[in-house]
This record gives structure tokens, C-alpha cells and sequence, in this order.
């Protein structure tokens, strides 16, 4: 075999590689996202369907669901943006009574799929603090 073909083997197979690049969201960040899911629903007041995009399907692209953004090449989970999701509203109560009511606690150890993540947009929420390894 001569290098002008290897080498045109070479670029074509580059070429076929970066056009064909990971879009996919990675396995196991998808079921770590269902199961953030999970731990966020029973813990707040949100009246609403949660995350309806989130779904437990096959076809189902976690890259494309609200609230996720993936890198473009590798397919991981960059940025999350969970900010106020916790819809109580504090019109009723007095302002430094708030700890008590719609307060929780926020499962860090559910974040261990996410390898890339870079940003984390938990504001707006109400947490009170933070627990380790439950449930892992």
C-alpha cells in the first residue's frame, strides 16, 4: 500500500469521525438525571408536571430535555440548570420563619454520574443543606 493512499484513508476516516461525532447522551448520566429527578420530586412543592421531558424511553435524548445541556462532542452533561423548581411561595409567612417551611436537603452524592458537569444552578430552591451517600 502506498502513503497517498493511506493517507487519504487517513483523512477520509477523520473526516467520517468528526461528522459522525458523539451527539448521545451517556447511559449513565441519563439515569443519573431520572433519578435526580426522582429525589427532587418527592422532596419539593411543585404543583406542576416535573420535568416532562425526562423520561424514562428509550428514544428519549437526555441532551434535548429542559434544564440539560450537553457538551457537543462528548455527550456529557455540562450544565444543569435546576434553579426554582421548588414552588412554594413565601407570601404567607414571615420572612424569618422561612427555614421551616418548604426547606430541604440537598442529595450531593446524586450529582457522582455527571464527570463534566461544570455549572450547577440550584438557586431559587429553598435548600436548607446538604447530605452525602444516601441512598448509593
Amino acid at each position: 500500500m502506498e502513503w497517498p493512499l493511506v493517507k487519504t484513508l487517513l483523512c477520509a476516516l477523520l473526516l467520517f469521525v468528526q461528522i459522525h461525532e458523539h451527539r448521545g447522551c451517556i447511559e449513565e448520566e441519563r439515569t443519573g438525571l431520572l433519578e435526580l429527578k426522582s429525589f427532587v420530586k418527592s422532596n419539593i412543592n411543585y404543583t406542576d408536571p416535573f420535568l416532562p421531558s425526562w423520561v424514562n424511553e428509550a428514544k428519549s435524548e437526555c441532551c434535548d430535555w429542559e434544564r440539560v445541556s450537553c457538551n457537543a462532542t462528548t455527550g456529557h452533561v455540562i450544565r444543569l440548570g435546576l434553579d426554582d423548581i421548588n414552588e412554594i411561595r413565601f407570601a404567607d409567612f414571615d420572612l424569618d420563619y422561612v427555614d421551616q417551611e418548604g426547606s430541604w436537603f440537598f442529595n450531593v452524592s446524586l450529582l457522582l454520574p455527571f464527570k463534566e458537569l461544570r455549572i450547577l444552578d440550584l438557586s431559587e430552591n429553598e435548600i436548607s443543606g446538604w447530605l452525602g451517600n444516601e441512598g448509593m
